[in-house]
């Protein structure tokens, strides 16, 4: 079981990230993320910042064998830019009652709440909203290739070099308003954590 801290360490995390990009004047962030999902909170906690982020939040899923699974459906799709690397996966996102309890009628609200939220992160961000639903609902998955063809993410990219030059001259809307990312041969700052 994850604990409150744990909880709250991954929320500041992502926030601290976005800010530190842009106060360091960054073209962008990219997170790569590998997860099997998360708590909801933390995950709507990340979604949000995501969404509000000043700066684009550019969500890679890798290396390969990583996935975006659960959680990590919401946090890809909120992303302004979306990627995934070979041989990898997302989808499954139905939720799970934490302890495997809950009353029918309560995981039916979650369920429902739930894809209501996917369908929001996904016409915000012109993505397959019918797949996010079904994500949640019918717990779907999709490799990569099938994700970007069924647009639920942008593209696949070899590596981050690759990202990068593949999404040179892509125009996003972030709170700040439209920004064209020049990425290509852009210096990379990598912050394990």
């Amino acid at each position: 079981q994850v604990s409150e801290e744990e909880v709250r360490d991954a929320i500041r995390l992502l926030a601290s990230a976005i800010d530190r990009a842009q106060a360091e004047g960054s073209q962008a962030l990219i997170v790569q993320l590998n997860t099997p999902g998360g708590l909801e909170r933390s995950m709507r906690s990340m979604v949000q910042s995501i969404l509000g982020s000043p700066i684009p939040v550019i969500v890679y899923v890798a290396p390969g064998a990583a996935r975006a699974a659960s959680a990590g459906v919401f946090i890809t799709m909120a992303a302004h830019v979306a990627a995934m690397a070979p041989a990898t996966n997302i989808g499954a996102a139905h939720p799970v009652a934490v302890g495997g309890g809950g009353d029918k009628e309560m995981l039916k609200k979650v369920a429902n709440d739930a894809a209501a939220f996917a369908r929001t992160i996904a016409t915000e961000r012109g993505r397959n909203a019918e797949w996010a639903e079904k994500a949640v609902r019918s717990s779907v998955s999709a490799t990569e290739r099938e994700a970007v063809k069924l647009k639920i993410v942008d593209l696949v990219a070899e590596s981050v070099p690759d990202l990068l030059t593949k999404i040179d001259g892509r125009t996003v809307k972030t709170t700040r308003g439209q920004v064209t990312l020049a990425t290509k041969d852009a210096p990379v700052k990598v912050i394990e954590v």
